[in-house]
């Protein structure tokens, strides 16, 4: 009887706390996402740090369990220290590579970026009397009753701000890179702690989700948790793999055959590949009239060599390297995109794949199972 009582308890509980909660998003919208605004910048270098710990911890394990591990089985006392080890390793990959990035990359992008803006009026008027010159070649839109010059410079005129916005915004992300910093160094700091007692973190959160809840909620809570890590470790490893593999046989090719902002273009498109179905056409449709600008004859060529690089991308990297890890069909992985860009912009339709590849495995398991209580069955055409 007191255990009725208990529950009936909790559960008003719970429905007065969710009632409170509506009533004040209703008469107060901003008080909620105040309240959140201000806990992510209180804990701002803790989650960028658990960011950083979530994308290390991805070579660090490979390093670990791969190779410092067997190096150090026979010495107890190195194999102790194999973890700060491998994140000593790690830590030294990381910095290699950001030092080659920054002191080689980044110039060399810079000066792409200040070309290319420096340079659009006089690429537009060279585009633009090229197309006026085709134009006049062609008997047949001579006697048209609208003014195709000025239709040419309104649409030049367009994708010239678009391009500017697209460079700005470019430069303003550096630029906010670079004012937090502070938060970064400290993040980078806290992913070491979480990095070097992680199993200890692990079994204190066990610890406290078994203290206050039942075992069966408990193990749900668990099996969720590895899902969620294991498809976004396989999405995020996966397609910057690929981004790699795909940006490194852009540069080379476009090098070899003179392809104008051939390192511009090249880190473009893998980046935007993030964005899936959209991403990569918008790169590809951004490079190609930049080359258009400045080699309008070699924008055929191009466009010939990026989907050539695309096809055999997709059907000897792509499969081996990403597979169908996250498991969603085209439709769901658009609903991810239009959702996740809708709430949280570009980030959203990066993040949105894996999130919604959760969701769905789990929502499947769920019905499967209810529908299998049941013993009902299901034929394919039906």
């Amino acid at each position: 009887m007191n255990k009725l009582k208990d529950i009936k308890l909790k559960n008003q509980l719970i429905i007065s706390t969710y009632i409170m909660l509506f009533i004040l998003f209703i008469f107060k919208p901003t008080l909620i996402p105040g309240i959140i605004s201000k806990f992510i910048t209180a804990f701002k270098p803790f989650i960028i740090g658990g960011v950083i710990a979530f994308l290390l911890n991805l070579p660090m394990k490979l390093i670990e369990e791969k190779i410092v591990r067997p190096l150090c089985k026979k010495n107890k006392s190195l194999s102790k220290m194999s973890r700060i080890i491998s994140l000593v390793c790690t830590i030294v990959i990381v910095v290699i590579l950001m030092w080659i990035f920054i002191s080689y990359i980044v110039p060399q992008l810079a000066d792409s970026l200040r070309s290319l803006t420096n340079d659009i009026p006089k690429y537009i008027s060279g585009l633009q009397n090229e197309i006026m010159n085709k134009v006049d070649q062609l008997d047949m839109l001579k006697n048209t009753s609208f003014d195709i010059q000025a239709m040419i410079q309104k649409l030049l005129s367009f994708v010239q701000n678009f391009i500017n916005m697209f460079i700005s915004n470019v430069f303003n992300f550096t630029i906010g890179i670079t004012n937090f910093f502070m938060n970064l160094f400290l993040g980078i700091i806290i992913s070491m702690y979480i990095l070097l007692s992680k199993e200890k973190l692990i079994l204190q959160f066990k610890k406290l989700i078994y203290a206050f809840l039942n075992e069966k909620k408990c193990e749900r809570i668990m099996y969720i948790l590895k899902l969620t890590n294991n498809k976004f470790s396989k999405f995020i490893l996966g397609q910057s793999m690929d981004g790699l593999i795909l940006g490194t046989a852009f540069f080379i090719v476009f090098s070899l055959l003179k392809i104008p902002f051939a390192l511009l273009i090249s880190i473009m498109i893998p980046i935007l590949n993030f964005i899936p179905i959209f991403g990569t056409y918008v790169g590809i449709g951004i490079s190609a009239f930049i080359i258009l600008m400045v080699e309008p004859r070699t924008v055929l060529l191009f466009l010939f060599l990026v989907f050539t690089i695309q096809q055999l991308d997709g059907k000897f990297v792509y499969p081996f390297v990403v597979g169908n890890s996250l498991g969603l069909s085209p439709l769901w992985i658009l609903l991810a995109i239009v959702v996740g860009g809708n709430l949280f912009g570009v980030v959203g339709m990066i993040l949105g794949m894996p999130l919604t590849s959760v969701v769905y495995e789990l929502s499947s398991k769920a019905i499967n199972d209810r529908i299998k209580k049941k013993d009902i069955t299901f034929k394919k055409n039906e």
